[in-house]
């Protein structure tokens, strides 16, 4: 029975994960930028984002304006969750780890992808799950790119055990005698 592991994988592999973890990490990074420039991480500008702000004569974001954009990006987030979450998989964290990340990853994309509404049609308070969204987002990303790319380059070796090939016992050292 084979047993996946990075250390020993084909470089090619290692390169598309890696490459691939790369990019979701730098077009992630940028969602959060454009986030930043609209909101300023605060609840008080994602409230101004959503609901409009007399002071400075904008409007609060439109119905076309949410389906435009949870359209978007209601398709494409999952997937990015998905890949990071079978990049992470496939590592040999334990299985709550994995099952942690996977809950963050898409728990935040799903919240991504919700928030909007609820703070545009619902309570005031809602504003403040972002917080929440953000920590479960940066967290998953975090987790499922670390540990694959640590995997991939920095782990030290290790001998492969599988089923095929169980580990041996190791004999202790043989002493000399003294002549």
């Amino acid at each position: 029975m084979y047993t996946f592991s990075y250390r020993t994988a084909p470089i090619s592999l290692k390169l598309a994960v890696t490459g691939w973890l790369l990019l979701a990490v730098e077009g992630l990074g940028v969602a959060g930028l454009q986030i930043y420039v609209r909101t300023g991480l605060t609840p008080s500008g994602a409230l101004r984002h959503y609901l409009g702000d007399e002071a400075t004569l904008r409007q609060p974001m439109s119905l076309m304006e949410i389906v435009g954009i949870t359209h978007a990006h209601g398709f494409s987030l999952p997937l990015v969750a998905l890949a990071l979450a079978f990049a992470f998989i496939a590592s040999n964290a334990r299985e709550w780890l994995k099952s942690l990340v996977v809950v963050a990853l898409f728990t935040g994309m799903l919240l991504e992808l919700g928030l909007p509404w609820l703070v545009r049609y619902g309570p005031g308070w809602a504003v403040h799950l972002f917080l929440l969204t953000g920590v479960l987002l940066v967290g998953g990303v975090f987790v499922s790119v670390a540990v694959p790319l640590y995997e991939m380059w920095w782990s030290p070796a290790k001998p492969a055990i599988t089923a095929a090939r169980p580990p041996q016992p190791q004999e202790a050292p043989r002493l000399r005698r003294a002549r």
